[in-house]
């Protein structure tokens, strides 16, 4: 019985890997499988409202909204419009892979780490400062993302001229303490976004 536990284990967790399903991630005592889990991490984000009683409404309490992402941010690009992604933003709370930005730290560049297709920023206390993500190519229009992003408030937007941006267009929306970029290419794809 212990075997057959094991297969449907593995089994599981291969056709949830090559199908791409961002369902949970299922956990097992078998060192092989939890590798191939390690190695084949593709996206999976969640959100909400942390802490929150959900045996009844009315127990309900007001919590700040959070979004978690971890693996590839190339595979799966709806989760830039995620409802609970865009809240989440907003209220400076969103984790990529791990690695939330701090908007109340001193933002002065000291290094770089590399997870994924993801870039973080620190400062010399190693504290995270920005968050640069690849987002999906040619998946999510500039119109498509602000129309989900219609909710935080924009305080810039415009054309780029080359360098790591491309030619293409900005936009740039305010959270409670910082803010987040969205960069497009020249068609108006979403190419990546930077969080602080």
């Amino acid at each position: 019985m212990h075997k057959a536990g094991k297969l449907l284990s593995a089994t599981v967790v291969v056709s949830t890997l090559v199908l791409g399903s961002s369902a949970a991630y299922i956990t097992t005592n078998s060192s092989d499988v939890q590798a191939a889990e390690q190695v084949q991490k593709w996206g999976h984000g969640e959100g909400g409202a942390s802490g929150a009683n959900t045996e009844s409404s009315a127990n309900l309490k007001a919590e700040t909204p959070w979004y978690n992402y971890e693996g590839y941010t190339t595979y799966d690009p709806s989760f830039t419009q995620d409802y609970n992604f865009v809240r989440a933003l907003k209220y400076d709370n969103v984790s990529i892979d791990g690695y939330k930005v701090d908007t109340s730290v001193d933002d002065d560049y000291d290094h770089t780490k590399e997870i994924y297709d993801t870039t973080v920023d620190f400062n010399s206390d190693n504290e995270v400062i920005r968050v640069y993500f690849a987002t999906k190519p040619d998946s999510v229009s500039k119109a498509t993302f602000k129309k989900a992003h219609a909710s935080n408030k924009i305080i810039d937007e415009g054309p780029t001229h080359g360098g790591d941006q491309g030619d293409g267009a900005f936009v740039k929306y305010a959270t409670n303490n910082g803010s987040y970029t969205a960069y497009f290419d020249e068609n108006n794809k979403l190419m990546y976004m930077v969080i602080g």
